[in-house]
């Protein structure tokens, strides 16, 4: 049976591979054409080299990028021992959610843009491109289901009603997941990760529904944290004092709400890769790698990106960045 110190050195194996800020100021001097060449010199080759014949430039990187994503993860639950693959899958069950709320969202436009652009390979939905593009907004809705997990997702949707109360409580039964999850393990370090993870999307969320003056009572009714660590946020009388709250809790910073949540997810990330060092045998280290694998994936989708389109400059780029 494979054991957590085998799964630790397998992913730090994989994190000493991972972009370094010298790697990123290489790529961001090079076009597009170059950036995938440089990919295929490394963990991505494999992926570069299978949509190669049929896609170029940021396209190409596009796919090799989620390709690669979802080969890492099915990667991890190969060597991940058995009591450690139902937490790692609940951890992936993310990807679940996030693609859900991108479909109901694309569902309610005007569907121009290629679904399968904004959605990530990952996970366990069971539902084609086609099936999407086919399907109702309320036949997406009733397909949400997971039965690998505890947690009864399609009575919980059942009870929101309206769409757009779905992203809500989504949000709230993954919530009640990963929390149920982590209780279930002897890792303190997860445990806090977990609750930071959650204290950091509900900032978010309040700080954006904040900013559209939305009624107190509702915001709380989306947010998942404790309600004392976020009542300085909620109690702020305009956006601009929300974010010097949201900055004193975080220690993140930002002169609007786009830089603040870039800076949040710095630190999110910070605090992903530092359970490496404080639990270094445990699951913890294990998520963490998972975390700085998904923002590696991030970092170069959006250089590749920006490069394409010429729209953004290299301070620019390095900006929006998320480097530890």
């Amino acid at each position: 049976m494979k054991d957590y110190p085998y799964m630790y050195a397998r992913t730090s194996a994989k994190k000493a591979k991972l972009y370094k800020e010298r790697d990123y100021e290489k790529l961001l001097k090079m076009d597009v054409n170059e950036i995938s060449r440089k990919m295929e010199e490394g963990e991505y080759s494999k992926e570069i080299n299978e949509f190669g014949s049929e896609f170029n430039g940021a396209d190409l990187i596009e796919r090799a990028l989620n390709r690669n994503l979802a080969n890492t993860f099915e990667h991890l639950l190969k060597i991940s021992s058995e009591d450690a693959k139902p937490i790692i899958k609940a951890y992936i069950r993310r990807f679940d959610i996030i693609n859900y709320k991108r479909i109901i969202r694309w569902k309610q436009t005007d569907q121009s843009e290629e679904v399968e652009h904004i959605l990530y390979p990952i996970g366990t939905m069971g539902l084609s491109f086609e099936k999407i593009r086919e399907a109702s907004l309320q036949e997406i809705i009733d397909h949400i289901e997971f039965k690998d997990s505890k947690i009864d997702y399609k009575s919980k949707v059942s009870e929101c009603g309206e769409p757009e109360e779905v992203e809500k409580c989504l949000d709230k039964a993954y919530a009640q997941e990963i929390r149920e999850i982590a209780s279930s393990t002897n890792s303190k370090e997860f445990q806090s990760f977990v609750e930071t993870e959650q204290l950091y999307q509900d900032i978010e969320i309040a700080l954006r529904l904040k900013k559209y003056d939305v009624p107190q009572e509702k915001i709380m009714d989306r947010l998942t944290s404790d309600e004392k660590e976020l009542r300085p946020i909620l109690d702020a009388k305009d956006i601009k004092s929300a974010i010097e709250e949201a900055e004193e809790l975080t220690g993140a910073s930002g002169e609007n709400l786009e830089e603040l949540e870039h800076s949040i997810e710095q630190r999110r990330l910070e605090e992903a890769l530092a359970t490496l060092h404080r639990e270094p045998l445990g699951l913890s280290s294990v998520i963490g790698y998972l975390v700085a694998k998904t923002i590696e994936i991030e970092n170069l989708r959006m250089i590749a990106r920006a490069k394409e389109t010429g729209i953004q400059n290299q301070d620019t780029i390095r900006e929006n960045l998320v480097i530890s």
